[in-house]
């Protein structure tokens, strides 16, 4: 009877040391690509989807084939199109399930958007997972600013992210808290995040001192104590800050560049490698075809990611 008791405890035991043992799933690393665009929907086209602007999308993100798209203030027939666009030249690999749009100001039958309203919009070359719908703080404008964001179907740890904060310097302070504390709540809890979007403020503004890691120190942008990269502040450009973003003559922004505000972040600690750059606008829409397509450049960005195994 001891004998038996003797085995049964050796075998608990072993069971054990086994378990104990068992190896933990590695993380593995993954290149991806990031395209970027405040298209001024109803600025520039009065949410005209035949004045040159879903081919100048199109025509771009066909010809770099990223694998995430973030696309600001676009309305909501233009994101149809761009969707029309897209399946048709194969971009996405399952062409029923790689958008994802969030209204900020709906269709309400008015000429703004020529009715349809207007929001960002997500794309991605591989399958999505559930939407993740966010409604920032409250700026008291006719737009609701949020953020979306949406998993890789396959791949749940891997979140691709656009959001579009408010220009109003009142309001800017809480709503970049809010869209960092959900980053960081993707971090704690394993996820691989990724965000662009129209911040409305530049690299080295005090407010994204929280959001930019300490080893960007640089007489363009000091003070940091965050835990992420914009994948442009290695741009010799103009290191720790990057490049403009923005079309203009008046050069507001660092480096004799006009403003900056176009940004894609990623965590510090999940980053293997990173680059970006902003691409001059190099596509006329309008009715002849005689204006640029917006006042903001493409943001083309590479980032090479930890993901949880």
């Amino acid at each position: 009877m001891n004998l038996v008791r003797s085995l049964c405890v050796a075998v608990v035991l072993m069971s054990v040391v086994l378990m104990s043992e068992a190896p933990v799933p590695a993380a593995s690393s993954a290149r991806y690509q990031i395209w970027h665009w405040n298209i001024a929907g109803h600025a520039y086209h009065l949410g005209s989807t035949t004045n040159g602007i879903i081919e100048a999308m199109g025509r771009s993100i066909g010809g770099r084939n990223p694998d995430f798209v973030s696309v600001n203030e676009i309305c909501h027939n233009q994101y149809g199109a761009l969707i029309d666009y897209l399946q048709q030249i194969g971009w996405p690999q399952n062409a029923s399930n790689f958008a994802r749009y969030e209204p900020m100001r709906p269709a309400d039958g008015t000429s703004y958007c020529d009715g349809t309203g207007i929001g960002q919009a997500l794309f991605s070359r591989f399958p999505l997972g559930a939407t993740e719908r966010y409604t920032l703080p409250y700026d008291g404008s006719t737009l609701q600013r949020k953020l979306l964001c949406a998993p890789v179907a396959d791949k749940t740890s891997v979140k691709f992210c656009t959001t579009h904060v408010t220009f109003d310097r009142a309001y800017q302070a809480a709503q970049l808290t809010y869209v960092r504390k959900v980053l960081d709540r993707y971090h704690a809890q394993g996820d691989t995040a990724i965000i662009a979007g129209d911040f409305n403020v530049q690299p080295d503004d005090p407010l994204l001192d929280t959001w930019y890691d300490s080893s960007v120190d640089t007489a363009n942008n000091t003070h940091n104590s965050g835990p992420y990269h914009e994948l442009d502040d290695l741009d010799a450009t103009c290191p720790g800050w990057g490049e403009q973003t923005t079309e203009g003559s008046l050069p507001l922004g660092s480096c004799g560049q006009p403003r900056k505000v176009d940004l894609v972040f990623a965590a510090a600690d999940r980053l293997v490698s990173y680059t970006a750059d902003s691409q001059p606008i190099g596509h006329v829409c309008g009715a002849n075809r005689d204006k640029a397509c917006s006042d903001h450049r493409i943001l083309n960005a590479f980032a090479t990611v930890t993901v949880a195994g």
